[in-house]
């Protein structure tokens, strides 16, 4: 049996460097293919806008670009939910699966100011200067730039990208929305709703695991690809 196509999209702050420690594990499954979102990484260019809306675009290209016709998607954080905004909101989508994590779907105002501080490259600087010095090994100079437009994202995405109700019952591929049971910044409760949104949809949750990708143990996340993917 062929290979599936998994495109792998990052998180925000992110780069294709998200899959490092398990992309060896994946390709053996899958025919595995990564992508940088415009802004993000060293050699891409820079958008006029940091959007949802923007990076579903540059999916869009790169399906386009690689005749990508029967696609399987694993979105961390942002690249989940811009794998949902392009099954809803293009046409023609190749994407047939998708499992998400990580990802938020609440953006209402009172949540995005919890977020906001934490994007501050002063601040980072200040406290947490090994993560500014991660972000600029991933972004080069840029990288303020990246927070500071971020967190202007993130400020207007419920307003401008926001995904409905009615987008995510649009999706009608499979889908598993994900999280790990000690995130601290996504809710059971939003990514069960959200799962309930979906035409045919269910919620996983990772025992142990946190916000960042690297916490999911390596076997059960291949595992759960393998069921959406290849379902017997």
């Amino acid at each position: 049996m062929a290979k599936k196509t998994l495109v792998c999209l990052h998180g925000a702050l992110g780069t294709v460097e998200d899959f490092t420690h398990v992309a060896n594990q994946l390709n053996e499954s899958f025919d595995l293919k990564l992508l940088n979102f415009s802004g993000h990484g060293k050699g891409t260019f820079w958008p006029e806008q940091f959007r949802i809306e923007t990076f579903a675009q540059d999916l869009e290209d790169f399906f386009n670009q690689q005749k990508l016709t029967d696609v399987a998607i694993l979105g961390y954080s942002m690249g989940g939910y811009v794998a949902l905004y392009h099954k809803s909101h293009f046409e023609n989508s190749p994407i047939t699966s998708i499992l998400t994590y990580g990802t938020k779907f609440n953006w209402a105002e009172e949540d995005v100011l919890k977020e906001i501080p934490k994007l501050d490259p002063v601040q980072i600087q200040n406290k947490v200067p090994h993560f500014a010095e991660e972000l600029e090994h991933r972004h080069g100079e840029r990288w303020k730039q990246v927070l500071r437009s971020t967190a202007h994202m993130m400020q207007n995405l419920q307003k401008l990208d926001g995904l409905t109700h009615e987008d995510l019952a649009d999706v009608s591929c499979p889908v598993i929305i994900s999280r790990g049971s000690e995130d601290s910044m996504i809710t059971l409760n939003e990514s069960e709703k959200a799962a309930n949104h979906l035409t045919n949809g269910r919620y996983k949750e990772f025992s142990g695991a946190r916000h960042e990708f690297g916490s999911i143990p390596s076997e059960d996340l291949i595992q759960e690809l393998k069921n959406i993917i290849y379902p017997q």
